[in-house]
């Protein structure tokens, strides 16, 4: 009887050990920690233990969080991407000569003596003589050389030519009122001058011109007037100073 129940017990002890065993092995092994689950979120899964949400910031990339680190690393655009700015188209010739012009009237203007002053005039003189024609230009030049051969007729005619031509061209009426005014006709010479002022309120040698020839003749107010408007565009010209300050004394007194 003794030996019947030592059998029994040794058979109920070893079945026991085998179904622990056969359960042991049908159970899987726990794999490594995942991040997110199937529904997404931010924690941190480990098996046996469990969820562990992860701190406020911090994303984790798994079945549950698909999202690739790389990509959330790139920058992102600011916004539209702006065109690039177009380049400006070349300047014209006429619009070059303009910028230069300018360019000159101002370094005569803020000259620092009478001989930066006199550069700046020169330069500026010899762009006001080219017209922009080359019909014009030559007639200029033929009645620029009759004046200097002493042929006052020839030369006017060529300038009255040159006028009737290019009547928006102020040097042709400068020179033509040179002619007149070494012809005796200060009237005419006087109207030109005032002609080629209107149309470039910039030209300094009409206005001292006008000045000069107005005193001559005895328009001291009028010649002030030109003489102050000349000094506008070449502060540093002293002759011009010089005959302001006179016809000021002689038309408005000495200041008190």
């Amino acid at each position: 009887m003794r030996k019947f129940a030592l059998l029994v017990s040794s058979f109920v002890l070893s079945f026991g050990l085998s179904a622990a065993r056969a359960q042991d092995d049908s159970s899987p092994s726990p794999g490594p920690p995942t991040l997110g689950d199937d529904q997404g979120g931010n924690f941190l899964f480990i098996p046996g233990i469990g969820k562990i949400p992860l701190p406020p910031g911090a994303r984790g990339y798994g079945p549950g969080n698909p999202a690739d680190p790389q990509e959330s690393l790139a920058p992102k655009p600011l916004g539209p991407k702006a065109a690039a700015p177009r380049p400006e188209p070349p300047k014209s010739p006429e619009e070059r000569q303009a910028m230069e012009l300018e360019r000159l009237l101002g370094r005569m203007a803020n000259a620092e003596d009478e001989r930066e002053s006199q550069a700046a005039g020169a330069a500026i003189l010899r762009r006001w003589s080219q017209s922009g024609s080359d019909t014009i230009d030559l007639l200029a030049a033929r009645a620029l050389a009759a004046e200097v051969a002493g042929a006052p007729s020839l030369a006017k005619a060529l300038l009255d030519y040159i006028v009737a031509l290019s009547p928006q061209w102020p040097e042709g009426f400068v020179r033509r009122a040179r002619v007149m005014a070494s012809e005796g006709d200060v009237a005419g010479a006087l109207a030109d001058l005032e002609t080629a002022a209107r149309l470039e309120p910039k030209r300094f040698d009409a206005l001292e011109a006008i000045g000069a020839l107005a005193e001559k003749a005895g328009e001291k107010k009028r010649a002030l007037a030109a003489y102050r408007k000349a000094l506008e565009i070449e502060p540093r010209n002293e002759s011009v100073h010089k005959n302001e300050e006179r016809l000021h004394i002689e038309v408005e007194g000495r200041d008190i």
